[in-house]
């Protein structure tokens, strides 16, 4: 059991979760790949320290958090994310997953009865699985071939890393693929029509979040993305996770105590969305 919980928030099981639960889960979904790790599996571990120097509300103090059934249920491995996730979203409660890999998303979802899923990422994840080696390269192709049911689109495609046949690959299934640039009302939109959102860290532009796996020029600032968030009034989705954060190069946090706000505002946004 880690030393912390999220920003304080009790520390329970999942069979304690209610339908006014909404409950943070850590991810500890890293893959190997050419892109060195970093010691990624740590990311979960380190933001709940980071936490516990934020008070638990967002932006101008309009939602004080702790008077909401937010709780922390851990952190798990790929095989017991996937049963945690589906027995909460059983239950009718939201979830948040932190940390971890882009792998993390395909065993979010993957016990699930979620049909679309909006996926904020540089890249098109929609590598060949080599030698049947699962990594996060290649989770959307996965997720295309063996989750059907769900609807995915891709949002901020840019990523100078992306083989070409990856781009055939969801043209071929007909992915809705929006380009860099992207407009905010595309960002809103996304954000809260799906049942799922995905937000792979390297969306943003690495001057404004660095501490990435596989970083790509250009991109949203990820100040501008936290106040869209503030911005939205409400969102469908019940799954969010946010993925691919490295703490190994983040000198003094700042990338991570960034992320912890933009969590904050994710939870009010799940907040006044019930």
């Amino acid at each position: 059991m880690t030393k912390y919980s999220f920003f304080g928030f009790p520390r329970v099981s999942y069979r304690h979760v209610t339908r006014d639960t909404i409950a943070i889960i850590g991810s500890l979904c890293v893959s190997k790949s050419i892109h060195p790790c970093y010691d990624q599996i740590a990311a979960a571990r380190v933001l709940r320290k980071l936490s516990r120097e934020y008070d638990t509300h967002n932006l101008h103090i309009r939602y004080e958090l702790e008077n909401y059934d937010i709780v922390d249920l851990g952190d798990y491995p790929p095989d017991k994310l996937s049963s945690i996730v589906s027995s909460v979203l059983r239950q009718n409660a939201r979830v948040i997953v932190v940390g971890g890999d882009h792998t993390t998303t395909y065993y979010g979802i993957r016990d699930t009865e979620l049909t679309s899923i909006a996926i904020f990422d540089a890249h098109l994840d929609s590598e060949v699985l080599d030698n049947n080696t699962f990594h996060h390269g290649c989770v959307i192709r996965r997720i295309i071939s063996e989750l059907p049911k769900i609807s995915v689109r891709i949002i901020g495609f840019r990523g100078y890393s992306t083989l070409k046949r990856e781009l055939e690959f969801v043209q071929k299934k007909n992915i809705k693929v929006y380009d860099w640039p992207v407009s905010h009302e595309v960002i809103l939109e996304e954000l809260s029509m799906n049942d799922a959102v995905s937000i792979d860290l390297d969306f943003f532009n690495p001057n404004s979040f660095w501490a990435v796996r596989v970083p790509e020029v250009l991109g949203v600032d990820f100040s501008e993305f936290v106040q869209l968030v503030n911005m939205l009034e409400s969102t469908k989705s019940r799954y969010i996770d946010i993925v691919e954060y490295i703490p190994k190069i983040d000198l003094g946090f700042i990338c991570g105590k960034c992320l912890i706000q933009l969590i904050l505002e994710i939870l009010a946004l799940l907040v006044r969305s019930t």
